[in-house]
């Protein structure tokens, strides 16, 4: 009950900025206990149904730069390999340590204002290579949403743009990682995992599309930076 409770609540997160079930869900469920691998089996249904939703309220927004292309030429195949590395070698210590790392190094970036544009700005000149990273982390560990959002926001200003970007790159990083484990790697999918895409999308259409259109970019920002320091705190604490 408390792993559906976790999701609705993740749910006006991403419902918000396009993230938030998977970067905040899969530290909190290895705090709670949860095996890496079946805390993936909860959220990637959650993620992938309330990014679709998203995906489809946005399909009209042109990605200009090829960003799209890009992302299946570059972005999957290291997603892909990520997992294989992350499933055939026993990482649960090193899993729950990377994506410590990634949660400060994500802070940092989020709140040093001059290193997120170095950054940024790298980013922005090199977009292949910033998707490669994206994927081979996000396999890994679930957490390419800690280099997602600031690759979006270097390469587009506009609110709906960078929705549209993360959302796109969600739902089909989570509906590949959900066909990997189940088909291809022969983790047993039960018909409650399913509960958590009902959930987030009732919170969605419920909460999320209602408070999205109220929420500044200065509250954005503070929310996310606490929600990301407390995670890696409480997460390091428990390494």
């Amino acid at each position: 009950m408390e792993i559906f409770l976790l999701i609705a609540i993740l749910s006006i997160v991403q419902s918000l900025f396009g993230v938030g079930l998977l970067l905040f869900g899969t530290p909190i469920m290895l705090m709670m206990g949860h095996d890496y691998f079946h805390a993936l089996l909860y959220l990637l249904p959650a993620s992938a149904a309330l990014s679709w939703s998203q995906v489809k309220d946005t399909l009209h927004v042109n990605l200009d730069g090829g960003y799209r292309k890009l992302f299946f030429i570059i972005c999957l195949p290291s997603l892909f390999f990520g997992m294989m590395f992350a499933q055939h070698f026993d990482l649960k210590w090193e899993i729950k340590l990377f994506i410590t790392v990634m949660l400060f190094v994500s802070f940092i970036i989020r709140s040093a204002t001059s290193f997120r544009e170095k950054i940024q700005e790298g980013m922005r000149k090199n977009p292949s290579s910033a998707l490669l990273f994206m994927g081979l982390v996000h396999g890994l560990s679930n957490m390419g949403g800690s280099i997602l959002t600031p690759l979006v926001s270097s390469l587009y200003t506009d609110k709906i743009k960078i929705l549209a970007g993360v959302s796109f790159d969600y739902a089909f990083m989570a509906t590949f990682q959900l066909i990997v484990l189940v088909f291809m790697q022969g983790h047993e999918f039960k018909a409650h995992y399913l509960i958590g895409s009902a959930v987030s999308l009732t919170v969605r259409y419920l909460i999320g599309k209602r408070v999205f259109s109220f929420t500044s970019e200065i509250g954005y920002q503070r929310l996310i930076n606490t929600l990301i320091l407390a995670s890696a705190v409480v997460l390091g604490m428990n390494l």
